[in-house]
């Protein structure tokens, strides 16, 4: 369950590399997949809906020169993951998926979504306490009908203990982590000076707000909350 700003991309560049003709691959942005590309490894694949399952919307829309439907994509929440793959593979998979201090979440959203724009405290506090729903977008991804929907999740901040655990429990090779690391797709956007404490220093209303949303994640991970 690719979660948003999480590195997510990286981990999935790294985890096509082990992947199948029969497994599902959904696309990725273009500059991603020309990296996925470069090291040979498998593209998108049996992500689109089979034209036997086609509806009569799908069937206009071809026709208006929309893209062809698809079954999966990028960041499919949890539940349509669940409606599509059928119970017995639902129940009887693996259910993965990467959590991060949702502080340090929101602010590397806020300077992903203003890159190459003016940012500042201000502009960041506004945008949080504007758009609340930006925390409520993982939560989407991981969880169905506010219960976690996955099995084992990677964290952020041990990415290389918590992925070595999930090679060893799948198969994979130990260095699963070296090959991700050697990825970093994505990086580059958030400054290196704007730190969670930074960021929330004196905005009481977002801790509170992401507290609220948050709750099960930090008390589960332990994850310190900003002094504000």
């Amino acid at each position: 369950m690719k979660t948003s700003k999480t590195a997510g991309t990286s981990l999935e560049i790294a985890l096509s590399k082990y992947c199948g003709p029969d497994d599902v691959i959904t696309p990725i942005q273009l500059d991603d997949e020309a990296v996925r590309a470069s090291l040979g490894y498998p593209g998108p694949q049996n992500y689109l809906k089979p034209r036997r399952q086609y509806t009569p919307r799908d069937h206009f829309r071809l026709m208006r020169g929309r893209k062809a439907p698809r079954t999966f994509y990028n960041h499919i929440p949890a539940r349509d993951v669940r409606a599509r793959v059928g119970k017995a593979i639902w129940e009887s998979y693996l259910k993965v998926s990467i959590v991060r201090n949702p502080f340090d979440y929101v602010v590397s959203r806020y300077f992903w979504a203003h890159e190459g724009q003016e940012v500042s405290r201000t502009g960041f506090r506004e945008y949080l306490m504007s758009k609340p729903k930006v925390l409520h977008k993982n939560r989407r991804i991981t969880h169905i009908d506010g219960t976690k929907a996955v099995d084992f999740m990677i964290r952020f901040e041990h990415f290389g203990d918590d992925l070595t655990e999930l090679a060893e429990r799948v198969g994979l090779p130990r260095d699963l982590h070296a090959e991700f690391s050697a990825l970093g797709a994505k990086k580059g956007v958030r400054p290196p000076h704007a730190t969670t404490d930074e960021m929330f220093s004196g905005f009481s209303e977002g801790i509170e707000l992401v507290c609220a949303i948050y709750e099960e994640d930090i008390a589960e991970y332990g994850y310190a909350v900003p002094s504000g």
